[in-house]
């Protein structure tokens, strides 16, 4: 309320003064009291400035014979005489209310120390306020690129994740084991697919159904039928087996390394069918496969491996199929004469029984060594157990000291010098390429002296032997039941 009654006041001492000067009395104005006004000090001293700035020389008339008093009339009520005589009052009532930061600048212009330093610090203090804005801004926009580029690579790595989910890399092959994968009457391709996928034949059931469609044969179909896939296989591969051929029945057989022949041939008739009988008395006719006549039987010439036929193949493509792989072996190891190749099976076959794969060689030149009659460590003999449990129809290598002088043991190598009659199983193929090349050394002796770890070690006379020997019987004695 005061400071609408102080506002009005200045508008009515402002009409006062305007009536006064348009009279052209030039007479002062009157103050207004104290106690009303807020800052009478500014605005005496602005009041006192601005009548000191108007007046004139006394000798001096103003301009059209007007009195020096008209100097206080707008220069728009002497434009337009017919304005109404109070036009623009409103306008004078502002500045004057504004009268204070007039003077404030007045001041500044006017050279006060005080002023200067005043309007120097807040100058001053602006500027820093400004800096300080100014360096808080780009934190905060930096900090936001920065989380903006967090969330970008956030998303990609998520997106990327997802996407492999749904779309896995395919395998680069060529696989691993052998998949037997039958494929029913009325699946189609999304069914033979998702079973692949479940078998893990392709990583994916997508990417296999993609490979059949980019498949160049002229037709797409899968024929029902029992096919010889392997684990993981690039899809491409598996559609190549799978479109348009036509399978027949199989059944798979899988020998194991060193597998004497009575034990072959009843997994060859487990997994074909065939009788067990037929198979035997084949086996007993090695002629009938292009063996030497000097072959008394098919041990050591059925090579390990796995092996798949059609269902109506006989007893004699199966056994010919797996002499055919031995025969295949050895010409791989650079033995093309069947009679070596024999002989080389007997040795591979000691070796496959005797030692492991990383001493094969060594083992195969101190065969050699002992064959060879003029030795003075065994004079010809062999003096292998393998052999001599062979002869007994046993795999424990425990046997008696009477076994061991039994003559009537055609396998005893301990009594009969040189090779036993036959191969002791079917040696794979580092057995049959280390028989083939044996190491040159001048070692007689050999013997496991760590059954877990398989550590061999290897001598050169009879009383170095017998210290590996203690060693083994050492060894027997810290592990009951292992010997």
């Amino acid at each position: 309320m005061r400071e609408e009654a102080r506002h009005e006041r200045q508008r009515e001492t402002h009409r006062a003064l305007y009536e006064r000067f348009a009279a052209g009395t030039g007479l002062p104005i009157e103050q207004p009291s104290e106690p009303e006004l807020t800052g009478t000090g500014h605005y005496r001293q602005s009041l006192a400035a601005a009548e000191d700035s108007w007046q004139e020389p006394a000798d001096q008339e103003a301009p059209d014979g007007e009195g020096t008093d008209t100097r206080f009339l707008p220069a728009q009520a002497a434009a337009a005489s017919d304005a109404p005589a109070f036009a623009g009052h409103e306008d004078a009532a502002q500045h004057y209310s504004h009268e204070p930061e007039a003077a404030q600048q007045a001041a500044v212009l006017s050279g006060d120390p005080h002023d200067d330093q005043a309007a120097q610090a807040a100058a001053a203090g602006k500027a820093q306020r400004r800096k300080r804005t100014k360096r808080k801004r780009n934190l905060v926009m930096l900090a936001t690129v920065l989380i903006f580029a967090l969330v970008v690579a956030g998303s990609v790595y998520f997106v990327k994740s997802v996407l492999k989910q749904f779309n896995p890399d395919d395998y680069p092959g060529p696989g691993g084991a052998a998949v037997e994968f039958t494929v029913e009457d009325g699946w189609g391709l999304k069914i033979i697919s998702r079973k692949l996928e479940e078998l893990d034949v392709v990583s994916s059931d997508g990417l296999f159904t993609d490979a059949v469609a980019d498949s160049e044969a002229q037709s797409k179909l899968i024929h029902p039928g029992t096919y010889l896939l392997k684990k993981q296989m690039p899809a491409a591969d598996a559609a190549d087996i799978l479109v348009n051929q036509r399978p027949d029945k199989v059944f798979y057989i899988g020998l194991k390394a060193n597998m004497r022949l009575d034990a072959a041939i009843k997994e060859i008739a487990k997994g074909s069918g065939l009788a067990e009988k037929d198979l035997q008395e084949l086996a007993k006719k090695p002629q009938q496969f292009g063996l030497p006549a000097s072959v008394p039987s098919l041990e050591g010439w059925l090579h390990p491996g796995e092996y798949r036929f059609p269902l109506n193949a006989d007893a004699e493509e199966v056994l010919g199929e797996l002499v055919k792989a031995t025969k295949a072996s050895l010409e791989q190891a650079g033995i093309t004469d069947l009679e070596e190749g024999y002989r080389t099976l007997k040795v591979a076959s000691i070796l496959q029984a005797e030692a492991r794969t990383p001493d094969y060689a060594t083992v195969a030149g101190a065969i050699e060594n002992r064959l060879d009659p003029g030795n003075r460590e065994t004079h010809g003999l062999l003096q292998v157990d393998s052999s001599v449990i062979y002869g007994l129809d046993r795999y424990s290598l425990q046997f008696s000291a009477q076994e061991k002088q039994d003559a009537s043991n055609k396998y005893n190598t301990y009594v009969h010098t040189g090779l036993p009659p036959t191969p002791l199983g079917s040696p794979a193929n580092s057995a049959i390429e280390a028989a083939a090349h044996p190491e040159s050394n001048g070692y007689y002796y050999w013997v496991t002296v760590n059954i877990e770890t398989g550590e061999t070690k290897f001598a050169s006379t009879y009383a170095e032997h017998r210290q590996n020997q203690a060693e083994f019987r050492a060894w027997c004695n810290q592990n009951p039941g292992v010997c």
